[in-house]
């Protein structure tokens, strides 16, 4: 807690299990910022996180995209919202993006702590 205000967070582990490396490609965040560096690439066949924060009463929103650095033709994208009132939700995807990634974040469902979610 900064200055009596509650931080609203949410922490996103990455497994890649594939021999490509992503680089950030782009983000649209309704509420919240990085709270880790977008710049770090997510490594082939490593464990990466990253994470989001907000101070803001409506919590953590938003959408983010990662494409291989070699071929740039397959992306990894990610949806996800932590609101302080609501239940948090998250989605992802591997190759091609969804066409409307910020339609997607309307859809996402409810994220259960401990999740797992199988690759593409």
């Amino acid at each position: 807690m900064e200055n009596g205000i509650m931080e609203n967070r949410i922490l996103i582990e990455i497994r890649n299990d594939s021999d490509k490396k992503f680089v950030f490609d782009g983000d649209w965040l309704r509420t919240g910022e990085w709270k880790s560096d977008k710049t770090q690439a997510i490594e082939a066949e490593s464990l990466s996180v990253v994470e989001f924060k907000s101070t803001e009463v409506k919590g953590v929103r938003g959408v983010a995209w990662y494409v291989d650095s070699e071929e740039k033709d397959v992306y990894f994208s990610l949806v996800f919202a932590n609101p302080r009132l609501q239940e948090p939700t998250f989605a992802c995807f591997v190759g091609l993006p969804p066409q409307d990634l910020k339609a997607e974040l309307e859809h996402a469902p409810t994220l259960m702590q401990g999740q797992t979610y199988p690759s593409a």
